[in-house]
């Protein structure tokens, strides 16, 4: 598995675009909207990446970075927030490359 992360509007798919050519692996965008949907469905998302990995390990999983800004004052959208947070933390521990993408370019952080 891959990872790729960044900001909003950085570039980040069609990076993973290039990334999946190469390596003929399948890009999942909008990951962080999956975990966001997770929550609201009461799921666990441990269990969820878990399984993610043992049926998809083929694959380039895309995320925003939303823990860099400010906090916000919502109960909800803190947790959203922790959550993706920690849903990163996770997909980054098993990745085999991560990569961080700023103004449509990539840097491999691992």
């Amino acid at each position: 598995m891959i990872l790729v992360v960044g900001g909003a509007f950085q570039g980040k798919k069609e990076f993973a675009k290039e990334l999946a050519a190469g390596k003929k692996l399948q890009v999942v965008n909008f990951f962080h909207n999956q975990i966001q949907k997770l929550l609201e469905d009461g799921e666990d998302v441990r269990d969820y990446i878990d399984n993610l990995l043992k049926k998809t390990p083929d694959v380039i999983i895309v995320m925003d970075e939303v823990g860099a800004g400010v906090v916000p004052v919502e109960r909800s959208d803190r947790e959203y927030q922790e959550t993706i947070g920690l849903a990163g933390q996770l997909l980054a521990r098993e990745a085999a490359e991560v990569y961080r993408v700023i103004c449509g370019i990539g840097v491999r952080i691992k």
